[in-house]
């Protein structure tokens, strides 16, 4: 009973170290037109896409480590971009300029 009981605690205690040494991030963005968006994620390398409406990404990723995220709003409307880590607004940028590039680069606290 005492091993199980061992056992129990340094899982439970491993999942909330790892937590606090990986958090989520999360990636969101909203256009109300079409809009090319830019991004990385555990790795540098860039990824690309075209969303329209809602889009949302999330990763963990070690604290200290950078993330980047850009949108270049399309046309009319809003495009909104935020990064978050658990849970916790990291940074918000938005945009009404048709062309204009909107950006978030951070660095995981």
């Amino acid at each position: 009973m005492k091993k199980n009981l061992l056992f129990l605690f340094s899982f439970l205690l491993f999942l909330s170290c790892s937590k606090d040494e990986y958090p989520n991030i999360e990636y969101q963005v909203n256009s109300s037109s079409s809009t090319l968006i830019t991004y990385t994620m555990v790795t540098n390398s860039i990824r690309q896409e075209t969303i329209s409406g809602s889009w949302k990404v999330s990763f963990r990723h070690s604290k200290g480590s950078n993330v980047f995220l850009s949108a270049i709003h399309g046309g009319l409307g809003t495009t909104t971009i935020s990064v978050y880590a658990n849970n916790k607004l990291l940074n918000l940028k938005a945009s009404q300029l048709p062309g204009e590039l909107i950006q978030i680069t951070e660095i995981i606290p």
